[in-house]
């Protein structure tokens, strides 16, 4: 564009130049014939192509400003060595060379967690300590290279043997918009009572504490798992069979275990609530009456301990109110070697909770508040009588928040082996999650 500009105004200046030069021998063709207008018809000609000359100079500094201000053109695809970019309509009918997305985004979503905490402790002996530790560091996955089935994987760092741990792998077939029907399976925590669940991303959502109630310590459940269940309108039910610890030890080891779960939820901008109860053919199949009861661990099938929960939570105006009751449905006998002298004991685990929540928002921050408190009954040394929970914190962000925690918890008397006192715990924590 500015090469033809210029190679304009050459032209006209060089009309002009050529223009100029005939009016001296004007005069005297004008002497020599009666066309004397022709003179002044030419001079007007030369004042219009000095006028075009001056309007196409100042059209070429025009177009030599805009240029230098949008910077040089961009090179030839081809000169450059790079392949030509395929036009709007073949672009959009090109298949990626990338993984394959959904409708959601990224067939492969990751994220994860870090959490800090620091803490002084007076243990039911009297023994006072603190520290400063990780308490989690978490990677999950989630893939949704199909619309009717992902796949969920946690890795989790344990602090205990300085390793990484699967906490969660799970594959989940479904596809609402066509057919309720669901199957879920993998390792996991099965349907049971409330459940924190294994990742930090499902703690987060459940507890406003940073320890959870007793119901989860004594009855959570974690189990490779296979379950077929139906969800729509609100309604979940579902029937599993999991691997338990509990053995019969007459014919091997045997897919026996089973348990179902009926709930009813439903949320809008002003309330929600949800409502179930779960059964499971044997309690003692969770992980901490695996470890408090190793004697039941192996028995015959008849005498499995069959278990039934309950549970409400209810949200409103910022209020959260959390109860549940999970239980044995009958007691238990067994042996227990004490100090070479067998003893009869007879158990019958139960477990409820009560949580008061408060969520608020101040700008951007929202700080919120909870309190706890759970009770077990039927149960030995190994797990508290009580447990009160007081904690307050913010969320910084969606991703971080930092909370501070005060625990006091009750132990069983000395007759059920327990030491009669109580115990108190500071916790602060700071969680990343992203």
């Amino acid at each position: 564009m500015r090469d033809w500009t210029r190679s304009m105004v050459a032209t006209a200046a060089m009309v002009g130049a050529s223009t100029v030069c005939l009016l001296p021998a004007s005069p005297a063709r004008a002497q020599q014939g009666p066309a004397a207008e022709d003179l002044d018809a030419l001079k007007r000609k030369v004042e219009e192509v000095i006028s075009q000359n001056e309007e196409l100079r100042r059209r070429v500094r025009e177009l030599e400003e805009a240029m230098s201000k949008r910077g040089p053109a961009p090179a030839d695809p081809a000169a450059a060595g790079e392949p030509p970019k395929a036009p709007a309509s073949q672009a959009a009918t090109t298949p990626p060379s990338e993984p394959l997305k959904t409708a959601k985004g990224s067939a492969i979503q990751l994220g994860g967690a870090i959490e800090m905490e620091g803490g002084a402790r007076r243990s039911f002996r009297s023994v006072r300590s603190s520290d400063l530790a990780l308490g989690t560091a978490e990677f999950d996955f989630e893939a949704d290279v199909i619309d009717w089935g992902k796949a969920e994987l946690s890795l989790e760092w344990n602090s205990a043997g300085d390793k990484i741990t699967v906490g969660e792998a799970l594959i989940t077939l479904a596809k609402p918009s066509k057919l309720p029907v669901y199957l879920k399976t993998g390792r996991g925590v099965v349907p049971f009572g409330i459940s924190t669940g294994t990742t930090v991303a499902a703690r987060l959502e459940e507890s406003l504490t940073i320890t959870g109630p007793l119901t989860i310590e004594v009855f959570e459940t974690k189990e490779d798992y296979a379950q077929l269940g139906v969800h729509a309108y609100g309604f979940n039910a579902g029937v599993y069979t999991y691997n338990g610890s509990t053995d019969n030890n007459v014919r091997g080891k045997q897919l026996e275990h089973y348990g179902f779960t009926v709930s009813y939820a439903q949320k809008t901008d002003l309330v929600s609530f949800d409502v179930g109860v779960d059964w499971i053919d044997s309690v003692f199949d969770s992980n901490g009456l695996t470890d408090a009861f190793p004697e039941l661990v192996t028995r015959p099938r008849r005498a499995y301990t069959p278990g039934i929960a309950g549970r409400v939570r209810v949200g409103m105006w910022g209020f959260s109110l959390v109860g549940e009751y999970n239980g044995a449905t009958r007691q238990a006998n067994f042996t227990r070697d004490l100090n070479e002298n067998l003893v009869p004991v007879r158990t019958r685990p139960e477990a409820w909770q009560v949580e008061l929540g408060y969520t608020g928002r101040i700008f951007d921050v929202r700080p919120y508040g909870a309190f706890s408190y759970s009770e077990t009954s039927g149960l030995r040394a190994g797990f508290p009588k009580k447990r009160i929970l007081g904690a307050v914190g913010t969320w910084l962000s969606d991703n971080m928040r930092v909370v501070l925690e005060y625990a006091n918890e009750v132990d069983y008397s000395k007759v059920a082996e327990g030491t009669g006192r109580d115990s108190d715990a500071m916790t602060l924590r700071l969680t990343y999650e992203w």
